[in-house]
Formats: structure tokens, sequence, C-alpha cells
């Protein structure tokens, strides 16, 4: 009559553990302890948004890595990050090949990004280029993006189709063509209109790069209901602190420069690419020794880091206990 009350209490243990598993060897039985009773919260998309939520609203600067892979997610989460970044530059790339030209599709995009945020506790940031072509595309680009477990999203402002005017090449344009403000409010709109979870987190994105059209458009979108505002923030520490003031919401950037971060007002920093790109040039350097030399040294992730980001020891738990039931 105990068995299968005592098989559940087991297997809600075992959930716990997965989740806490790549955080849970920090050393401090406290925050392990504390790690495992908040985890089985973490691991619903709900509560991942209301975390980066109360993130966005918490002092200090939210640094989050690019996270290509679950593994990598999980190593991010293990070394004390609060949330991670996978963008769409970084998907076109690795998983399919392609140049970031809007050739992924969405549906691409959810897929990727989805099975990267269920698998760790923590929130991702995850590109979502224009949303789709029209805003009836971003209404039902918003409802996938929740339903694959992602914390938020955000939506640039460059033209459909993506990056055409940039593709001209030599004396063709430099810069992309913009979205108008009016034609991003709508989008927005939709967006806002689309959330079931009102702590999924919208991200307005403008790739304009001026100081004074980023806040022009970053006012605007926050009006329009964006919780964030995004920009490359190639300006001076000043600049990027007087965009921050002037704004209404939280400002992103993009791998903005460490110099420009003392004191800065900006509240949000993505590293896009640096672990996938160095990830490449790793395989091809790898590729490279094994033809000419028929060997390679690179060492591998060491076996114990590697055991706590798979869950090894929960899943070798649950096997003893299945394999020893009549």
């Amino acid at each position: 009559m105990d068995a299968p009350a005592s098989r559940r209490d087991f297997l809600q243990r075992a959930g716990t553990a997965l989740g806490a598993a790549a955080i849970g060897s920090t050393g401090n039985p406290e925050a392990a302890d504390a790690q495992a009773t908040a985890t089985p919260q973490l691991n619903s998309p709900v509560s991942k948004t209301a975390r980066l939520r109360a993130l966005l609203r918490a002092p200090g600067l939210l640094v989050a890595p690019e996270a290509y892979t679950v593994i990598a997610g999980k190593l991010a989460e293990a070394r004390g990050f609060d949330a991670v970044y996978i963008g769409g530059n970084m998907m076109s790339t690795t998983y399919l090949g392609v140049p970031d030209w809007g050739v992924i599709t969405t549906s691409e995009l959810v897929e990727i990004a989805g099975r990267i945020a269920r698998e760790i506790s923590i929130p991702a940031i995850v590109d979502a280029d224009q949303a789709g072509e029209t805003s009836l595309n971003v209404y039902r680009t918003v409802l996938q993006y929740e339903r694959a477990g992602i914390a938020a999203m955000h939506i640039e402002d460059s033209r459909n189709p993506k990056k055409m005017e940039t593709w001209a090449g030599p004396g063709g344009p430099t810069t992309t063509a913009l979205q108008s403000i009016e034609q991003m409010r709508e989008r927005l709109q939709a967006a806002v209109d689309a959330r079931r979870d009102r702590d999924f987190v919208i991200i307005g994105r403008t790739v304009a790069e001026d100081a004074n059209a980023v806040i022009r458009r970053g006012i605007a979108f926050a009006e329009a209901g964006a919780d964030v505002v995004m920009n490359t923030l190639a300006f001076s520490a000043e600049e990027i602190n007087r965009i921050a003031r002037e704004l209404p919401v939280p400002l992103l950037g993009i791998g903005v420069p460490k110099t420009h971060l003392a004191g800065t007002r900006m509240k949000v920093n993505i590293y896009p690419n640096i672990v996938s790109s160095a990830a490449m040039a790793l395989c091809d350097t790898m590729y490279r020794e094994l033809m000419d030399s028929g060997e390679t040294s690179r060492p591998p992730l060491t076996p114990d880091v590697l055991s706590r980001v798979t869950s090894t020891s929960t899943y070798a738990e649950l096997a003893k206990r299945w394999l020893s039931t009549p």
C-alpha cells in the first residue's frame, strides 16, 4: 500500500534534483537546499518570467551570456548567471548553417530556443527577429514563444524582408532600413495583446545607429507596451546613460564594453555569439589537427562538470530504483 506513495515522493525529489543538479555542487549546503526548494517553481514558464521581471526591477546590471545549447545554458546557470540569451544569428549559423538574413523561420526559432529554455531553471531572453511579416504574425509568434517556456523575446524594427538592403554589396546601403514608428507601435501592441502571461517580457529592439533616434523610437516602443528597449549601444558611456535616462523602461545593450559599464544606467547586457563562435573555431582547429597529425590534444569537459550538467547522478538513482522494482 505504501509503495505508490513512496515512489511519488521519490520522483518528486528526483525532479527537484534534476533542475538543481547544475547548481547544487556549489559547496554551500544551505544554498543548495534553498535551490532545491525553489526549483519546482523555477521550472514553470510562469515563474521564469516572474523571475526575469524581478531581475529587471532589482538594482544592478543583469548580464546574460549566450546559451547556444542546453549544456551551455546549464553551464551558465552553474556559473551563477541569472539569465541567458539565445540569439537568431547563433541559431541560423549553428543549427541551419545559413547567414542571419531572415532565412530562419519563426517555427525554427521557437523549436531551437524552446529546447534550450525548457531545460534550464533561469530565464531565457530570445531573438524573434521582426516576429513575422505582419502584426497578425506577431500575435501568433508571442503565443508560440510563451508556450515554449521562453521568458522574453525581442522584436526589431528593421524593415521586412530582413536585411535585404544590406545584401547589395559594394556601393549598396550600409545601414538597415527601418520600419516606421507607427508600424512598430502596431506590432508591439499586437504582441502585448497576445500575451497570456502578464510577466512575459516584450522587448522592442531598434537597430537605429543614432542616439536621438534610439531615444525617439524607444519612447514610442515603451508607450506601445514594450517592457524593455534594446539597441547595440555603440556609443560613449555618457550617451548610453543619456539614452537610459530618457527612456521610461529598462535599457538592454549588446556586448557593451566593460569600460562603459561603470555607473551605467543600462539594465541588461547580453553577450551573443561569444560561445558559439569560439566553439566553431575550436571545432575547425581540432578537425585540422586531426587531419594533419592523426590526433588532437584538446581536453574534453571534465567528467565531474559533465556529470552535473547532465544530471547523471539523478538518472542513476532512478535507474537503481526502477531496476529493483519487482
